[in-house]
């Protein structure tokens, strides 16, 4: 365990913290962090997600806190309500109640103590429900959770070493009565299952987990190919184009969706992609509606944008970095700058009062030498900019002239050779 955590640890990431149910898994797991913890320099913390949905709940979270403190570990207990079990079932409302507590701990790593045995169990399970590469790689040792890093260092130890751990270091721990309960699909196959297949095939849950390993090695090829494919899936206002990506072929269009989607924090089951994916299909004139849990998206012409739509931003003030990327959380999005044969000069970009406005109303812009002026209304469908975010579009003035739509032009009179072109992108 040591040396999976110096492998994932960087230098100034020391704050650890171990998702402690009470359970052995998880009272093994911190037992062995405080024995490691002063020779790796560790600042450990112990968090108790208290559900509240078992009788014994109370019991189960004073033996945590009793435990770490014991072991000179502060533990708090976290006490949350779990919604939407109408929606998703009694586990899964329960497990985003708990990384949703996870996310947000007070530490650089947060530590679970899901074992390999565990890891079996969930490769069979996703397979059961038709479950693709990323369900079949089961469980990564490390993963980022919001700003935390996720690491699961006893994901390659078969439970009988922890428990053989815990006999010989006289530990105790709490049973959650549930986990007995075989309606549920994950009990069913730990108790009914697996005994039966390790009966017939002593070393299935080693093949289960190299198979998840195999699995995640092939996902991984697959979304750094979807990553390089995905800006050739955008249009200048961020949606995901469905023409463009089916140009790439149907396998890899559908990829880059994931990760297009992945990016909006959205990762949804297999039922709900391809719903998605057939609502993409829907005659171009019409505007579909996918919802996924907290989540929507709108299409608008051949192209999935998120929904609902958003406020726009007041008056900000900008600072030119040599064409930076500039994140703008007052308008929820970031200004990226990209080199132009005819764009804005970097000189008036930065001796000028660089800023994003809103839109007033009757905004007018002139995109060709000789042209005339233009509304902005007509600029944006021309660009496929979606009704319900033009609103909240950000124009970029130079002092008090618009000189230009991020992703649309640059004013003509401010036009130079070999200038800056902006491009807005929204949810950045």
């Amino acid at each position: 365990m040591a040396a999976v955590l110096a492998r994932h640890l960087s230098p100034t990431a020391r704050r650890v913290c171990v998702g402690l149910s009470g359970g052995l898994d998880s009272i093994v797991l911190l037992h062995v962090l405080a024995t490691l913890g002063p020779r790796l320099g560790l600042r450990l913390s112990a968090l108790h997600v208290h559900h509240g949905l078992s009788p014994n709940a109370d019991a189960w979270a004073d033996h945590a806190r009793a435990f770490a403190e014991r072991l000179g570990v502060p533990c708090r207990v976290a006490r949350v309500q779990v919604v939407g079990i109408a929606d998703s079932g009694l586990e899964a409302a329960a497990r985003i109640a708990r990384y949703t507590e996870f996310e947000h701990c007070d530490a650089d790593v947060l530590c679970l103590a899901h074992h390999r045995d565990d890891q079996a169990e969930t490769v069979l399970f996703n397979l059961l429900r038709g479950g693709g590469l990323a369900g079949l790689a089961a469980m990564p040792q490390a993963r980022p959770l919001g700003q935390v890093l996720l690491l699961r260092p006893l994901l390659d130890s078969p439970r009988d070493d922890l428990l053989a751990y815990a006999r010989s270091h006289e530990l105790a721990w709490v049973e959650d009565e549930s986990n007995d309960d075989i309606r549920y699909d994950r009990n069913f196959l730990r108790r009914q299952v697996l005994p039966l297949l390790r009966e017939r095939f002593p070393g299935c849950d080693a093949a289960l987990a190299r198979s998840a390993g195999h699995a995640a090695e092939a996902e991984c090829l697959l979304a750094a190919q979807a990553e390089q494919d995905l800006p050739e899936c955008l249009d200048p206002a961020g949606g995901f184009d469905l023409t463009r990506a089916r140009g790439l072929g149907e396998a890899r269009a559908r990829q880059a969706l994931r990760c297009w989607l992945d990016g909006q924090g959205i990762v949804p089951d297999q039922r709900a992609f391809d719903e998605l994916w057939r609502q993409g299909d829907a005659a171009e004139d019409a505007t579909p509606r996918w919802r996924w849990r907290a989540h929507e998206l709108r299409r608008y012409r051949a192209a999935w944008y998120p929904a609902p739509e958003t406020a726009p931003g007041p008056v900000t003030v900008l600072r030119w970095a040599d064409g930076a990327a500039m994140p703008v959380p007052a308008w929820r999005g970031v200004l990226d700058w990209s080199p132009a044969a005819e764009g804005l000069d970097a000189s008036l970009l930065a001796g000028g009062r660089l800023s994003l406005r809103p839109r007033q109303g009757g905004e007018r812009l002139c995109l060709r030498v000789g042209g005339g002026s233009r509304l902005l209304k007509a600029l944006y469908q021309e660009a496929a900019i979606p009704p319900w975010r033009r609103e909240a579009w950000p124009l970029l003035y130079l002092d008090d002239a618009l000189v230009a739509v991020p992703g649309i032009g640059v004013a003509a009179p401010y036009r130079m050779a070999g200038g800056w072109m902006p491009q807005w992108r929204p949810g950045g």
